[in-house]
């Protein structure tokens, strides 16, 4: 009988140990997964954040040309058949991307402009915790853009390798890649 019970106690134990094992490592699943839910929200708001920068200067761009339309108001002739007095229709002022020209869309994807929407996402990335040595930032602005597309879209990745806790515990010095991505666009052409 007492050979028995020493069984039992050997088989306790190795459960006891593969149980703490599965919930370790169901724990480290759970907290890379959250980091990497963590990362994707700061994807985001960082490429808004760029984008905010983009759609700021749209409606700079856009108020110059309403200042523009106002300064020659149109006389129509009011059914009297004044000769010479046309009007030219212009869109509704709330309308953005209507009011820019291809200008104005050349400057928004300018060399200055590229530079001011990668330093807002490197500042809204410092915001939420994350320096340039915490991670890889691929900014991607204009992406894909056709000057006679409709969208103006900035692509950012972030990858990042994370010191596993169980890994830590363990000694071993490999890091798991977590990446996240996020794309933002404006429209930057109006058809009424």
């Amino acid at each position: 009988m007492k050979g028995k019970s020493g069984q039992v106690l050997v088989l306790v134990a190795v459960f006891t140990l593969v149980v703490l094992v599965l919930l370790a490592l169901s724990v480290e699943v759970g907290r890379l997964s959250q980091q990497r839910h963590r990362l994707q929200g700061v994807a985001d708001a960082a490429a808004k954040a760029g984008m905010l920068v983009v759609a700021d200067q749209m409606v700079t761009l856009a108020a110059a040309r309403q200042t523009q339309a106002a300064a020659s108001p149109c006389v129509p002739d009011a059914g009297y058949a004044t000769p010479g007095a046309t009007c030219t229709a212009t869109p509704p002022p709330e309308v953005v991307p209507a009011w820019l020209t291809d200008e104005d869309r050349a400057t928004l994807v300018s060399p200055v402009m590229r530079t001011q929407v990668a330093q807002a996402v490197r500042i809204q990335l410092a915001r939420n915790g994350y320096e340039s040595g915490d991670l890889m930032v691929e900014v991607q602005y204009p992406y894909r853009y056709r000057p006679e597309g409709e969208r103006l879209g900035l692509l950012l990745r972030l990858k990042a390798r994370l010191a596993g806790l169980l890994a830590h515990l363990l000694g071993w010095k490999q890091k798991v890649p977590v990446a996240a991505e996020s794309l933002q666009e404006l429209p930057q052409r109006w058809e009424p």
